[in-house]
Parts: C-alpha cells; sequence; structure tokens
C-alpha cells in the first residue's frame, strides 16, 4: 500500500515538472494597437526658484526632456549657458538656491564638446560631455562615469 502511494505521488511528481517546463503559450496578436507608440511620461515641473542672471553674452538651453525615464527633479531644473568666449555653466535650481558647474567648451559641425572644471584631481574624473545642436535644441549625453555622478542625457530648449 505504501510503495502504491509513493508510486502515485512521484506520477504525479512528474506531471507537474512536465507541465511546467512545457512550452509557454505564444500570444496570438500584439498587446497595442500597430503604427501606435507609447508617449514617454511628461516630467514634473521644475522646481521653484529662478536662475541666476547672465551677465555676458551667452546661448542658453533650459531642460525640455530626458532622453531616459524617469529624470530626476535636479536634472529637470537644469540649464546650460553656453558663453560666447567658450566657457560653460551648467545650472541647477537646488533646494538650497541655484548652484553651477563650469567648465570649457568647443564647437565643430554642431557638435559641442564639454570639458569640466569640477572633479578632476580624483581617481574618476569627469570626462566630457558630447552635445548636438540642431535649429532650437542641444542635446547632451554623457559617458557612464558622468551618469554614475548622477548626470542625465537630455535635451534642452534653446530661450531668447
Amino acid at each position: 500500500m505504501m510503495n502504491l502511494s509513493i508510486r502515485c505521488g512521484a506520477i504525479v511528481l512528474l506531471l507537474l515538472l512536465a507541465n511546467a517546463c512545457a512550452e509557454p503559450e505564444t500570444p496570438t496578436g500584439p498587446t497595442a494597437p500597430i503604427g501606435t507608440t507609447a508617449s514617454p511620461p511628461t516630467p514634473p515641473a521644475p522646481p521653484a526658484g529662478s536662475f541666476p542672471a547672465v551677465s555676458r553674452p551667452a546661448r542658453i538651453y533650459v531642460f525640455a526632456n530626458g532622453l531616459r525615464y524617469p529624470v530626476q527633479h535636479w536634472t529637470i531644473g537644469s540649464r546650460y549657458v553656453l558663453y560666447d568666449d567658450g566657457t560653460f555653466a551648467l545650472q541647477y535650481l537646488g533646494s538650497q538656491g541655484p548652484f553651477e558647474y563650469h567648465g570649457r567648451y568647443t564647437e565643430a559641425n554642431a557638435i559641442i564638446t564639454f570639458r569640466w572644471e569640477a572633479n578632476q584631481d580624483v581617481a574618476a574624473p569627469w570626462r566630457p560631455a558630447t552635445g548636438t545642436l540642431t535649429d532650437e535644441f542641444l542635446t547632451v549625453r554623457y559617458d557612464l562615469i558622468m551618469q554614475l555622478d548622477d548626470f542625465e542625457d537630455a535635451v534642452y530648449v534653446r530661450t531668447p
């Protein structure tokens, strides 16, 4: 009697394992209508406050959209100021007031390379960021070291 119970239990166990290892069901159609794309979420409003006044000739680009989601509040409240003398400031609206990182940029064929003044004397110094200019937009991309320091790829729109 005990042998029969063990055999039946083993058979049931084998059937359960075989069923678990069977190929999963394949969906019969797409889960979203064909030809539509999901729009990225709308980022929240930037933090309250205002950027410092620009005191010399410059092009100003304010955050428009992140290239990855979600985008952190510090990126939402950021802008690039490209001064005509080849220097730049990446400015943030922080909870303690605005702050900024400085550096120099070079521009050729609608490509901008940003070189930072900050964090150059550390084991993993900040590496140059790359910007691409179009009519009204500046798209900035960072390498992995910069992303690990909380810089986020984003699109900025030029302001008058």
